[in-house]
């Protein structure tokens, strides 16, 4: 169950989401008399973050690094185990990943915002418990590191907040750089650094990611192309965009080589709901066809291989497929033979580039007679 945070003692798995970014989540893990800390990280992007601030804070460990979706708790005490790490150096560890983490839980909890949501479990899933510290003694060792980043806060949530840099703003990046303050982190950059952040951001990287490439801690990073944000060259985007759901309208598949048209094509039918099926080499038009049943066949007239009129003679001959309606797509000035399609029983034809209205109101008209 899913309550606003409060100023409640913390005991088991305790779980605070982040509302400016709901897909950030932070956890702690304490024991029941809410004094001793075992662990605490994040809930996602845990390769990010270990990759981070593992070689900043063990320098002589930068080759140690965690592979994508596991859990770096467990990762680590297979590394004692197998005789890689010591165990005493493996808790000094946990207590440096525990006290970055409950940096940004303790922000959490002081914000006043009922968005902000709290997951509690009685049960701590740590096995076996490596660390038991003083709650109180972590909380007060990150005081001034929480007072930071509540600061940063308004423009750059936590440290998994991404960068984007747009293609038309790389220069904008460059004319800051050369003309900010003398003093400044971002001045002191050396441009070859500089040039790798750029193509860092303009693949969303994270602040995480930022403070890998810099060697620095992550409010350093984040502090250095803080001006950036503030001039808006540089958007700060969520960690993680959820994915729209999936259309569940009726199937059209759209035949065409134009990887353009395929993707504009499905573009536009997404946006209304339905569901696409690009394909793009007639010599596969059957077998998906016949898998897929579409309730209606967009077609190009003219493609190598096979032309439009050869793959609806096809289509007309399949038993599974003889009654699914065709629309035929023809270039600006392309020539079709209505007798012969109208013969192979095309209901529409349409002009490319397709125009989306157009396509909409053909869609919508073809499907509305089927269903008659």
């Amino acid at each position: 169950m899913m309550e606003p945070a409060q100023d409640r003692p913390l005991t088991g798995h305790v779980t605070l989401y982040d509302p400016a970014d709901p897909s950030v989540r932070w956890d702690v893990y304490v024991g029941p008399a809410g004094t001793r800390l075992h662990y605490a990280s994040s809930g996602m992007g845990r390769a990010e973050r270990f990759n981070c601030l593992l070689p900043f804070f063990f320098p002589k460990l930068a080759d140690l690094v965690l592979p994508p979706d596991q859990d770096e708790y467990e990762f680590l005490y297979q590394q004692s185990q197998g005789g890689h790490l010591p165990l005493a150096e493996v808790r000094q560890i946990l207590l440096r990943l525990t006290q970055e983490a409950l940096t940004h839980f303790l922000v959490l909890s002081q914000h006043k915002s009922a968005q902000v949501k709290r997951e509690e479990h009685p049960r701590i899933p740590l096995n076996p418990i490596l660390l038991a510290v003083s709650l109180a003694d972590v909380a007060k060792s990150v005081e001034k590191e929480v007072k930071t980043w509540a600061g940063l806060r308004y423009r750059v949530p936590s440290p998994f907040a991404r960068f984007h840099l747009p293609s038309q703003r790389v220069n904008q990046v460059y004319e800051f750089w050369s003309t900010c303050p003398r003093d400044s982190y971002l001045a002191k950059l050396p441009a070859p650094q500089l040039h790798r952040c750029v193509e860092l951001f303009q693949r969303d990287g994270c602040g995480y990611e930022l403070a890998r490439e810099l060697k620095v801690a992550p409010t350093a990073a984040v502090q250095c192309f803080l001006p950036l944000v503030q001039q808006g060259i540089l958007t700060v985007r969520p960690f993680q965009v959820p994915e729209p759901p999936k259309p569940q309208g009726p199937k059209i598949a759209c035949v065409d080589d134009s990887p353009a048209i395929l993707t504009s094509v499905t573009q536009i039918l997404h946006s209304s709901g339905y569901q696409v099926i690009p394909i793009g080499q007639p010599t596969q038009v059957m077998t998906i066809l016949a898998q897929e049943k579409p309730a209606l066949v967009l077609l190009d007239v003219l493609m190598p291989e096979l032309n439009g009129y050869e793959l609806c003679k096809l289509i007309r001959q399949h038993p599974e497929l003889r009654q699914v309606p065709i629309v035929f797509l023809t270039g600006k000035d392309g020539l079709v033979d209505k007798v012969r399609a109208k013969l192979l029983g095309v209901k529409e034809y349409l002009t490319k580039p397709v125009d989306a209205e157009q396509l909409r109101r053909c869609v919508q008209h073809v499907l509305s007679q089927r269903a008659v």
